[in-house]
């Protein structure tokens, strides 16, 4: 079993990948947790649903579907007893706390770092702690080089839908793996000028694929691939990616931060909120 989460794509996808190599049969899950389908808010809600339902097809021509459950994990899992399941890791406290729940429960578990560059326990200070500085992380991360991920191989796909995705409103952007890449070509036509216009608010230059990055219909690594560092510009983007696995490190290693600063001097800041100054930015 490959359980999808924040990584709705089949390619660049190591838990995919491995599966199908491994198994002559593998069933794709999605479990539609209420914790987070109840907060996921009038836009985050359609494009997740609009995502699996193109992953739904991509499995499709497969001769699979996606097999979309209603519950909280633990119980989904205790019902369909996996003999072996992979996923791709997520850093959030929330995350770990599920996924080590349901570890608890699976005979055969088998986990990746497929939504990051690197996973947040590979990357250490000299005296073998986290960083919580940027610019040497980024030295050392950049050092690590990139992970390759391989091919995934020809397995026999279940096609039982279970649930079913639920019904959404329309997405705010198309959805599914090839719209992203979509969205990425587009990107690769501006990422030159990146670094002279990435702060310039009055235009409409920005990548587009932060959703994209956020839900895995493109993965950090094939997004590096494309882009490269010929220029000061696409330079210049991979370092705000390497700011994205900074801070999944940081929540990794410091969960607090969820709600609190990372350092105690800046919990007496009294912040600002004046409604007519955000009206007028």
């Amino acid at each position: 079993m490959v359980w999808f989460r924040r990584d709705l794509r089949l390619g660049s996808n190591p838990a995919w990948t491995e599966a199908t190599r491994a198994h002559d049969a593998v069933m794709p899950l999605f479990v539609l947790d209420p914790h987070l389908w109840r907060n996921a808010g009038p836009h985050r809600g359609p494009q997740l649903a609009s995502h699996l339902r193109a992953l739904d097809g991509q499995l499709g021509e497969r001769g699979g579907r996606l097999h979309v459950a209603h519950g909280d994990p633990a119980a989904v899992f205790q019902a369909l007893q996996p003999q072996a399941t992979y996923w791709n890791d997520d850093y959030t406290p929330y995350a770990r706390r599920r996924d080590e729940e349901v570890a608890e429960t699976l005979p055969s578990v088998h986990r990746f770092a497929g939504t990051v560059v690197h996973a947040p326990d590979t990357i250490w200070t000299k005296s073998g702690g986290p960083y919580r500085v940027f610019t040497p992380y980024s030295k050392a991360w950049a050092s690590a080089g990139l992970p390759s991920y391989g091919q995934e191989a020809e397995t026999t796909i279940t096609a039982t839908q279970g649930d079913g995705i639920p019904e959404a409103a329309e997405a705010l952007m198309p959805g599914g793996e090839q719209a992203a890449h979509d969205r990425l070509l587009q990107f690769l036509e501006q990422v030159d000028d990146y670094k002279e216009v990435r702060d310039r608010p009055d235009l409409d230059l920005t990548s587009r694929l932060s959703a994209d990055l956020k839900f895995g219909t493109l993965s950090p690594l094939e997004v590096i691939e494309a882009v490269g560092d010929a220029t000061a510009g696409r330079a210049g983007f991979v370092r705000q990616l390497c700011w994205r696995d900074f801070w999944a490190q940081v929540l990794y290693h410091q969960p607090h931060t969820v709600r609190e600063p990372m350092r105690q001097e800046y919990e007496s800041i009294r912040w600002r909120n004046d409604p007519a100054e955000f009206a007028a930015w």
